[in-house]
């Protein structure tokens, strides 16, 4: 058995791309990142401000809800496979899912209080989800032909 050593020249011609470990690892990634935000916006979701008792702002609501269109959204902008994006709301989703249940004391993480922010946010993640994950691929900025 002999070895032969390669030239650059030889190596440049070969496509280059990512290996099976990066892949599965960037899917798990992906779906990681859902359930963490999941139980984040879970845990924020009824958190509200109050204005000198005018009323309550649900910011905790504000801000899971537009975590999860950022994520979502900054994933299907910077990468161009939707697989990543779709690991990500997988895990949102299900966690989401998964949280609205009693646990077997009998506390609920998402209550379906007269405030509707249960809801909502039970609601919410799996409509953005679909909206973002329909969402068209960008278009290409078409390069000028030289036939002028």
């Amino acid at each position: 058995m002999s070895f032969r050593e390669t030239t650059v020249a030889e190596t440049a011609d070969q496509p280059v791309g990512e290996s099976m470990v990066v892949r599965v690892a960037s899917w798990i990634i992906g779906l990681l990142l859902g359930v963490v935000f999941g139980m984040l916006g879970t845990v924020v979701h009824q958190s509200t401000i109050s204005f000198f008792g005018l009323f309550d702002l649900p910011l905790g609501l504000i801000l899971a809800v537009a975590s999860v269109v950022f994520l979502l959204v900054g994933l299907r902008l910077i990468l161009p496979s939707r697989l990543i994006a779709f690991l990500a709301a997988l895990g949102l989703v299900g966690i989401v899912a998964v949280l609205t249940l009693p646990s077997p004391g009998g506390s609920i993480l998402i209550p379906a209080d007269e405030r509707g922010y249960g809801y909502v946010w039970t609601f919410a993640p799996t409509v953005i989800a679909l909206v973002v994950l329909a969402w068209p691929k960008r278009r290409q900025a078409e390069q000028p032909s030289d036939a002028a």
